[in-house]
């Protein structure tokens, strides 16, 4: 997949989402809910790179940690590639301890958020890197995606798992499991027209795997006992905001999925039914977070508005026809 470097105001630049410098004494830490591992590690080496010619500069880096504390995910392994764009080159002194948040981009991982280890701020990461992508914190309250939909509730008789709970919608915290694998793809066009959807209309095929020899139950996806419900299970992250499929909340009987050993399941989900996308004029691609319980992997699609306008028109009349 191309770098996701090459994005333009449609997605959230990496080097504009991360603040090691130590003036940020309240950084943002939004990028970690949606980062595929979170850790506190060590700074052993450091490499830095070309610095680009913008005002202000984007300075690179190659840096490579020991890992103190797994928070999310597998433990990275090798170099990490970080870029920010300020005035001044910033300062990395080695031995130092960091919050690291980060996404594998192909054969890389590149750094989506860093910050020293101060103890206020390492609570808080630690926290929200427990809790599933695309939740938040604000204040105390822990929130859930579901908390923005009117009248939402978690139906009092679905399963209530030990744990951090939507301070809105007593939804629990959910979570994929370590046996299972999450993994999104691009659904070539039925009707490819050159340079408008290369990339696709806005279909993506999404799976869900157990990867173990035992039977798993898999408590981020739901089901009601006849069909997996994905508008219950999946969030989106675009433009820096968690958007949720049509359809929530109208299933009232909430279980758990269970997957035979190696078994999976997919689904196509048309993004153009995402509400409150700001889709670009003109052409440009827009990137998503696919989150499944502490599970997300991103893809985009290039958006081309003469074209695609006509087709999500179409999806939304077809929607409203059901």
């Amino acid at each position: 997949m191309p770098s996701r470097h090459t994005m333009g105001i449609t997605g959230c630049l990496l080097f504009l989402c991360a603040l090691p410098m130590a003036a940020a004494d309240k950084p943002d830490l939004t990028p970690i809910s949606t980062s595929e591992v979170v850790f506190l590690g060590k700074l052993k080496t450091l490499r830095a790179g070309p610095a680009g010619l913008s005002d202000p500069p984007i300075w690179t880096f190659d840096l490579e940690f020991e890992v103190a504390e797994q928070w999310r995910g597998a433990k990275p392994t090798g170099r990490m590639y970080y870029r920010i764009q300020q005035p001044n080159q910033p300062e990395f002194p080695l031995n130092t301890i960091w919050i690291v948040a980060a996404r594998k981009n192909e054969q890389r991982w590149d750094i989506t958020f860093l910050a020293a280890a101060k103890p206020a701020l390492v609570e808080s990461a630690k926290v929200l890197a427990g809790l599933p992508s695309g939740w938040k914190i604000e204040g105390e309250k822990i929130l859930s995606p579901w908390a923005s939909v009117k009248g939402y509730q978690w139906p009092a008789n679905a399963p209530k798992p030990a744990g951090a709970v939507c301070a809105v919608t007593g939804r629990p915290a959910l979570l994929a499991g370590e046996k299972i694998e999450f993994t999104v793809t691009q659904v070539p066009p039925k009707n490819p027209q050159k340079y408008k959807n290369d990339y696709g209309d806005g279909l993506f095929e999404v799976s869900v795997k157990n990867t173990s020899d035992q039977l798993v139950e898999v408590p981020a996806l739901l089901t009601d006992g006849q069909k997996i419900l994905w508008e219950e299970s999946i969030v989106f992250c675009v433009q820096g905001q968690p958007k949720l499929l049509p359809g929530v909340g109208k299933s009232k009987n909430l279980q758990p999925v269970r997957l035979r050993p190696g078994e999976k399941v997919s689904e196509t989900i048309n993004t153009l039914l995402l509400d409150g996308v700001k889709w670009p004029r003109g052409g440009w691609r827009v990137y998503f977070d696919f989150c499944l319980g502490e599970k997300s992997t991103s893809n985009f699609f290039y958006y081309f508005s003469a074209w695609h306008d006509r087709l999500r028109a179409e999806a939304l009349k077809q929607l409203g026809n059901r």
